[in-house]
């Protein structure tokens, strides 16, 4: 052995290394512009965070979803695609950093891959734009980042205030988002197409109504449940500091997410949150404590009171005559017809649009029935011309392209084939029946309430792709998180303590069983 050995640095020379380093960085950055400046301190914050620990990494990439487009940053860069390559370095070096640590999939995973590799495919078999191809497929690929991301930074035996953090940055920055639609609702902000009367409809950030209710039909069935299982906890004995900062704070985003998707007057998210909101009642009372299930249903009768006493208050003319035309021309969006002997009336303008939208989709099925063509090129192939003995995608006289199908689910079979919506349905199935073993095993409020506030995320926005695609502007992000805590929600245990939640090891190993590298 060797006989010599390395003298410890004292710790006042770490001290003084460490202020001469700060120093240093302190002088040069006062010798830059204040934005630069800032951007350098915020952006090496959030590195140093990321380094420490990818939940930071998490956590900023969903709370950077409503301000994605509000800064650019040097290279071009938006604030949610420098998140999300924070996410890949941070997820990578402590997969390195920790070998020990074999690499969780959960169930979700599975189908997740196989819907991307059916995206990659039809991606290498367009005919039309392969940037466009690739361009969607990448925009996919984040789904499941997040959800590995999120299994690695909170599925651990380490939980704890991880899990309380994540939920909180879901529901935070949608009630954000929700603050500045009812401003802009309130005061009439917006384009002309979006004013209703003297209001205008939500949009935030976002920029479209519909998208903007997508987003809120993301985040309140989670807030609601959260608050719901609070409240129980608070009744049931629970301790209650967490309880009641829980049942505070997931309260008002439920009221700011709930009035925002209100105000957005998205037909399509109204019904998405009907959807919502029947699976969050379901799941609420098959997890409920036997004393409160009377409780309970008795609630559940006067909401399904109030409803029939709002529908028959529209049909008397009391209610406010914008929001029952908005519910009336409901109907109308699933009626189908032929949009190309449509009489086009300023009334039936929207509903004859979204009908050719739908033919059009049609269309480029029967043209391409397996592989599509093509994530992303929906509207590529409905402006490009047709060739000599084909038929034309679009319907006339609608030649220019909303940029999707008005149904997510033709528009997928339209862009990845019958074979990319069979994966797309098997992810969905999965992740429905991740709901039901989520609310099987939770044991304690928090779970309940996440898996509670999961089926109705789930079923609000299966039911609005119907209507929309959700899929966009990186919404993903979102539901990629929430579909990672009903996976971590199967079994986990829940140890209440003052410092928040912890997570049992043992139990998260057999949550995230899947795949170890």
């Amino acid at each position: 052995m060797s006989a010599f050995r390395l003298a410890q640095t004292p710790y006042w020379a770490g001290v003084a290394a460490w202020g001469l380093g700060g120093l240093g960085l302190a002088l040069a950055i006062t010798g830059l512009p204040v934005g630069l400046a800032t951007l350098l301190v915020l952006g090496s914050i959030a590195a140093a965070l990321a380094l420490l620990d990818p939940a930071w990494a998490l956590y900023l990439a969903v709370l950077s979803v409503p301000v994605q487009e509000l800064v650019l940053l040097p290279g071009g860069l938006s604030v949610t695609q420098a998140a999300l390559l924070l996410s890949i370095g941070s997820l990578a070096l402590h997969v390195l950093a920790h070998p020990e640590r074999p690499v969780r999939f959960g169930r979700l995973f599975p189908p997740l891959a196989l819907f991307l590799w059916t995206m990659a495919l039809s991606a290498a078999l367009t005919p039309y734009s392969g940037s466009e191809a690739v361009r969607e497929t990448a925009r996919w690929a984040t789904v499941p980042l997040m959800y590995l991301l999120a299994l690695r930074a909170v599925g651990t035996e380490r939980g704890g205030w991880r899990v309380g953090g994540l939920v909180a940055c879901l529901l935070f920055a949608p009630a954000a988002e929700a603050v500045v639609g009812l401003v802009q609702f309130w005061f009439g902000l917006g384009p002309a197409s979006f004013l209703i009367g003297a209001r205008a409809r939500a949009y935030g950030t976002i920029g479209q109504p519909n998208s903007f209710a997508g987003y809120m039909n993301q985040a309140w069935p989670l807030a609601a449940g959260v608050t719901t299982f609070a409240l129980v906890g608070l009744l049931t004995g629970a301790p209650r500091r967490p309880a009641l900062l829980a049942l505070a704070g997931a309260g008002a985003a439920t009221a700011l997410t709930g009035a925002a998707l209100l105000a957005s007057f998205s037909r399509g998210g109204w019904a998405g949150a009907i959807g919502g909101a029947v699976a969050l009642a379901v799941a609420t009372a098959t997890m409920l404590p036997h004393e409160l299930r009377r409780v309970t249903q008795r609630l559940l009768a006067a909401a399904g009171a109030t409803g029939v006493a709002l529908v028959l208050l529209g049909g008397g003319g009391l209610l406010p005559a914008a929001l029952t035309n908005r519910l009336d021309s409901l109907t109308s969006n699933l009626r189908l017809f032929d949009a190309r002997g449509a009489d086009i009336t300023p009334a039936n303008f929207a509903v004859v649009e979204r009908m050719a939208h739908l033919q059009a989709g049609w269309n480029m099925v029967t043209e391409h029935p397996l592989t599509g063509v093509g994530p992303g090129n929906y509207s590529v192939a409905y402006v490009t011309p047709p060739r000599a003995g084909e038929r034309p995608v679009s319907v006339r006289p609608w030649y220019v392209s909303r940029g999707h199908a008005h149904n997510y689910y033709l528009n997928i079979a339209a862009e990845t084939g019958l074979v990319g919506l069979t994966a797309y349905l098997l992810l969905i199935g999965a992740t429905i029946w991740q709901v039901v073993r989520a609310i099987q095993a939770a044991s304690t409020w928090l779970w309940r309430g996440v898996a509670a506030g999961g089926a109705g995320v789930v079923a609000a926005v299966a039911i609005h792709n119907l209507f929309e695609n959700l899929h966009v502007l990186n919404l993903g992000l979102q539901l990629g998180a929430i579909w990672a805590l009903l996976v971590i929600a199967e079994v986990a245990q829940d140890k209440v303590s003052g410092a928040g939640f912890q997570v049992s090891g043992r139990a998260q190993q057999q949550a995230l069983q899947g795949p170890e590298r």
